[in-house]
This record gives structure tokens, sequence and C-alpha cells, in this order.
């Protein structure tokens, strides 16, 4: 699948408005996650990571060069990152929790802050957990992606999910596998056309499950 970049606006775009994106991205991202377990064995929080591609970050940098001539890096990063959250949110920031077949409320993030390192844009910030114990039956797992599709979501093959204190605790990732004839139906699609699939980017998502044996 060819990874491309957008503009920034579309992305924003995308996130405010009913419908709009399309099915086939025109970027991607980078996702890292952290879960941290306490001292009674649960997770409450998850801190994600997301690198933007370098493409996509350069040009969002030069949006906002011209948008706002003259503003410093801090405080464009600073703006950008409000924005993101704030449009983010109304989208439960890209992020399902499940336990079985449960889904479980997203609550407000947190720790939100845009960097620039590498050459790339970095977005972090943490969602509480509500204290979810992954030692319990049913499972616990999780999916982030963006439901229409324009911006693909993969786990950082290089730096994947980090489970700190969690004895006994692993993780495992279950790649999409989506029926080929709607991978033919999502590469046909333009970023002026809107897919006529409900939550399409669902069906390209990875889960990880978060599973402890005691």
């Amino acid at each position: 699948m060819i990874r491309r970049a957008g503009r920034w606006f579309l992305f924003l775009f995308a996130l405010t408005s009913p419908g709009a994106g399309t099915a086939h991205p025109h970027a991607w991202i980078d996702l890292r996650v952290s879960l941290a377990f306490d001292a009674s064995q649960t997770l409450p929080t998850m801190r994600q990571e997301w690198a933007f591609d370098p493409s996509y970050s350069h040009l969002l940098l030069e949006e906002i060069d011209h948008r706002k001539p003259g503003l410093s890096l801090e405080d464009a990063l600073q703006m950008v990152a409000a924005r993101l959250m704030e449009n983010l949110r109304g989208y439960d920031y890209f992020t399902e929790f499940l336990v079985g077949a449960d889904r479980l409320e997203i609550p407000d993030a947190a720790a939100a802050e845009l960097v620039w390192e590498g050459q790339r844009l970095i977005l972090r910030f943490e969602l509480p957990l509500a204290d979810v114990r992954p030692n319990a039956e049913p499972v616990f797992s999780y999916r982030v992606y963006d439901p229409s599709y324009w911006i693909e979501v993969l786990h950082d093959p290089n730096d994947v999910i980090h489970l700190k204190g969690g004895e006994h605790c692993e993780h495992r990732l279950q790649a999409p596998r989506p029926d080929p004839t709607l991978v033919a139906y999502a590469a046909t699609l333009d970023r002026n056309q809107r897919a006529t699939i409900e939550n399409l980017g669902a069906r390209f998502a990875e889960t990880v499950l978060i599973q402890c044996t005691r």
C-alpha cells in the first residue's frame, strides 16, 4: 500500500467534518505505545506517540509558516497540538479499548505535546484506562486507527509496544486481514471521494491483545 502525505489542513478538516476524508491513506503514522502497570498490576494509563511521516511533517510546518509568518517553532507546535487534540477528542483519539467484546469509554487525553525530532513531527499524549486489569477475563485489547482510512496508522516495527512493570504479561499483535475486494476498493478512492463503507479504517487496523498469566 503506497503511503502518501496530505496537507495538514485537510487532515484537520477530515477530523472535524462528518464523512470527510478518503478511504485510501494519504498520510501515515508510526505508532509507539507504552503501558505501565502499577503496584497492583493494573493499567492506569496508556501513553501513545505518533510519528508523522517526513513529507507530511514538512508540509505541516510550511503551512503553519504560511498562515502564521514569524511565529516561533515552539509557539506553532503548541498551537497545532491544542487544535489536534481538540479535533481528535471527537474521534476518541483514533483509539478503541475493548474488554472482550465490550468497548470502553475513552476519557479525555492528558499530557499532550507536539515536538520536532529527526525531521518528523511527534505527537505524544496519555489516555486514562480506568485501572484495567489484563490478568482478568475477558482479554483486554486495543486498536488505533483513522475511521476514514485517510491516515494509515501502524505500530512502528522498530519500537513496537512497551509493557512496564507487568509481571508475567505479554502483548500479541494481530495484523489486519481485510478482504482482497475491500483492499481493491480502498485503492480506487482518491482524496476527493468518500467511502461508502462506514468505519472503513477499522478493517485495516492492527489489534493488540494484552494478556497476563497471573
